[in-house]
């Protein structure tokens, strides 16, 4: 018997949900991780199995359904590991916890918060809501009023609006906007016929048009991250506090103002968690050799291992579309990994260079360098993405069966 990707992901993730509800017993947390160790094995076998689906059904042919399949399975394999294997070779104390604000100060750069961690629930009840707020939490937000997880950022921390009727109308407005970028970016890219059997469908154009299409693309991904999550918002705000469901990108990636403020405070935070966590045997070992090696390095490897993580999970993810006999792929796209690879490197440029060279700069020079620094380098790096993602037959179907820019087009046409 064979089983569909709903029933192996179902599985997997009640395995990774008992997990989870397990962690709240710290008295037995010696023979409880070798429990989750073993548990993982199935439930990562089963989340491979729904990642990878063979015959998908009939209802999502197209790449984009193959991804978000994709993206569901790696997201939930991705937290068996960090429970499971990461969690093996830690104590109890350091399992997730809610925490709250303790106490406000004004400072001098504005309101200081002090937050204090809460113990881990002791009875039924208390685990099954740990587990559930747990397994649904993708940033370190919480579905209990004034809580997050001790993991969150800072900017999901802060994120607690209290002007509700604004921050409702503020959600429908940026939800709008992110529907007309989407259908116009998505448009653009489907009104060129691109030569699918190079290798390099991009990069072989003109530098202006590598510029044009590069930054389309960069767009296209932002909004196109952000729409479902928008309109479940739009929804979900209606009803429930906004700080339980806060956005995607809190900080709009296309105002950032260097490198390490677009990487570390503007781009989505939803694998953060688990690629920090994935990276802690790198961390353990460069510990060891610490006296040897400067902090800055130890950051540098840390960070590069971040960016190889995340150069591994989008290979994998675009390794899930079924192959095309028109498009020319290659397994381990070159373009792809070398995008992110090359992060950490601009990262340590601007962080070793830049900074250095505009901190004796006015304030309105200092951000215009900076800036320019930024979308040089996201430009001309964002041109080997858009090669792999035209490779993968991203652009082959139309994500919306009702564009109002094609509508448009096309009676302006007439």
């Amino acid at each position: 018997m064979v089983l569909g990707w709903q029933t192996c992901l179902s599985l997997a993730s009640t395995l990774l949900g008992t997990c989870i509800f397990s962690t709240t017993f710290p008295a037995h947390h010696a023979f409880l991780r070798w429990v989750r160790l073993a548990v993982a094995v199935p439930a990562l076998v089963l989340a491979l199995a729904s990642a990878y689906t063979p015959n998908p059904p009939q209802y999502v042919p197209e790449p984009s359904n193959h991804i978000q399949i994709f993206s569901i399975s790696s997201f939930i394999l991705m937290r068996i590991l960090e429970v499971c294997a990461i969690g093996f070779f830690e104590g109890s104390e350091e399992c997730p916890r809610w925490q709250v604000v303790k106490e406000k100060k004004d400072g001098s750069k504005g309101t200081v918060e002090t937050f204090v961690k809460l113990p881990l629930p002791t009875t039924f009840q208390g685990r099954l809501a740990y587990t559930v707020d747990n397994f649904f939490s993708m940033q370190g937000e919480s579905f209990f009023r004034g809580c997050t997880w001790d993991w969150a950022r800072k900017e999901i921390r802060d994120f607690r609006p209290t002007n509700l009727i604004a921050t409702r109308i503020q959600a429908v407005r940026t939800t709008v906007i992110t529907f007309i970028l989407y259908d116009a970016t998505e448009f653009i890219f489907h009104s060129r016929k691109w030569d699918l059997k190079s290798p390099n469908p991009l990069t072989s154009l003109s530098l202006p048009e590598q510029i044009f299409y590069s930054v389309t693309l960069g767009t296209f991904i932002c909004v196109a991250t952000d729409l479902p999550l928008a309109l479940r918002r739009t929804v979900l705000w209606t009803v429930f506090p906004p700080a339980m469901f806060p956005p995607v990108f809190i900080g709009n990636p296309l105002t950032a103002t260097s490198l390490v403020d677009m990487w570390s405070h503007r781009w989505h935070a939803i694998f953060r968690r688990s690629f920090d966590r994935l990276s802690l045997p790198v961390v353990w070992m460069t510990n060891r050799y610490q006296k040897y090696m400067s902090r800055r390095m130890i950051n540098f490897i840390r960070c590069f291992t971040v960016f190889f993580l995340s150069a591994i999970l989008h290979v994998a993810v675009a390794s899930c579309v079924p192959p095309k006999p028109h498009i020319t792929r290659r397994l381990f796209e070159p373009s792809l990994i070398l995008f992110f690879l090359v992060q950490p490197l601009g990262l340590l440029f601007e962080v070793a260079v830049v900074f250095p060279a505009t901190e004796g700069m006015p304030e309105r020079w200092r951000s215009v360098v900076r800036r320019t620094y930024l979308w040089v380098w996201m430009i001309w790096t964002g041109r080997w993405f858009t090669d792999a993602y035209l490779l993968h037959g991203q652009f082959d179907h139309r994500g919306m069966e009702f564009s109002p820019v094609a509508r448009l087009m096309k009676w302006w046409d007439s």
